[in-house]
């Protein structure tokens, strides 16, 4: 019975993670709304976008950004930088940078950390009158980290040519600003990729971009392994019809296939010691059934394997003589000698996590 159990559950996660990718792949075509007057004026007397262009021009990214954030304070529309902005400077037709506002990001960054409904929005700043340009937005939902790797682990059981910039002589430069609507399902998990053009009939982009959007994750999975020297037996029914006793070996090195819930939200592509903190559980990868249960911590090192310590205990379920029987006694197929014990382990021992 408890073995069936068991063989449910892991059959219920091995559905829900092959009907997964089939239902993660939707993609849509979404047209971001303007914000109301856009696209806004602005008098740059001190000339912000010429020096944001240098500041890019000299690879100094991050100042060219500052630039352009001190620009859009000008503007009547006021950024809040926990949202994400998608902005692209349209300083030439050559010379368009694509990059990113938010808070903890640098402009060249490319992720995003899980989006509400409202809390994306397109940025086109530029000399040309009005801010018109062409934007084309595809979103592909994607499975996150632990989606994708969690049928694997199931199976353990049984780098802009630039030109001379030509700005106007006078001081006015145009913004854009469009919000985008998010439906549910690429809120967490999906690929946003964007295509500008000054018009829909050009041939050229004046920018491209996909941004990973992947949500912070608390779920990951493991390998634990734990080594017990405890002197301990099983009782069993021989070949021959007779109770018998079989030795447990010391030193005997147990296997755990573990999922793991992290107390912090963990971002699986630069994850933190304090994200590091843990909680498993899981089976023994063994003909018996033993779950554990304890806590894990370690240092990140940048690598696709994580190298964790872990402490916890585990059950397993075993057989003892139920009163009346004897070792060396005989038994037929129809007499059950054995009632179940319950034996608890102190495990402590090293965890291979990923992702």
């Amino acid at each position: 019975m408890r073995t069936s159990i068991f063989k449910v559950i892991f059959a219920a996660l091995a559905f829900w993670v092959t009907i997964s990718p089939a239902t993660a792949q939707d993609k849509i075509i979404t047209i971001p709304k303007p914000v109301p007057g856009a696209p806004f004026q602005v008098q740059d007397t001190e000339d912000l976008f010429g020096k944001a262009y240098r500041w890019f021009h000299h690879g100094e990214v991050e100042w060219a950004a500052d630039s352009l954030r001190k620009l859009l304070s000008l503007s009547d529309f006021k950024i809040d930088e926990r949202n994400y902005y998608i902005v692209v400077a349209n300083f030439n037709d050559n010379l368009s940078p694509v990059g990113l506002l938010h808070e903890g990001s640098a402009f060249n960054d490319t992720r995003l950390y899980g989006l509400a409904q409202d809390s994306l929005y397109y940025v086109f700043i530029t000399k040309r009158k009005d801010a018109t340009s062409f934007l084309s937005t595809v979103l592909t939902a994607k499975a996150s980290p632990f989606e994708e790797n969690l049928l694997d682990f199931l199976s353990l059981f049984p780098q802009i040519p630039i030109s001379a910039l030509d700005f106007e002589s006078e001081q006015k430069v145009w913004i854009d600003v469009r919000k985008y609507s998010i439906p549910e399902k690429f809120q967490k998990n999906s690929d946003i990729s964007i295509i500008v053009r000054d018009s829909l009939r050009a041939k050229e982009n004046l920018a491209a971009a996909v941004f990973d959007n992947t949500a912070l994750e608390r779920w990951s999975y493991g390998m634990a392994t734990a080594i017990t020297t405890i002197d301990d037996v099983d009782f069993i029914i021989g070949e021959d019809g007779r109770i018998i006793v079989r030795p447990k070996p010391k030193g005997d090195l147990a296997v755990f296939g573990v999922i793991n819930y992290h107390f912090s939200p963990v971002d699986t592509k630069a994850p933190t010691i304090a994200s590091s903190f843990h909680l498993l559980g899981g089976l023994r990868i063994d003909n018996t059934i033993e779950p554990i249960l304890g806590l894990g911590f370690g240092v990140p090192a940048g690598l696709p394997v994580e190298v964790h310590v872990f402490a916890g205990g585990s059950l397993q379920f075993a057989n003892e003589l139920k009163s009346g029987f004897n070792i060396g006694d005989v038994v037929t197929e129809d007499v059950n000698p054995f009632k179940l014990k319950v034996r608890a382990y102190t495990r402590f021992g090293i965890e291979l996590k990923f992702p």
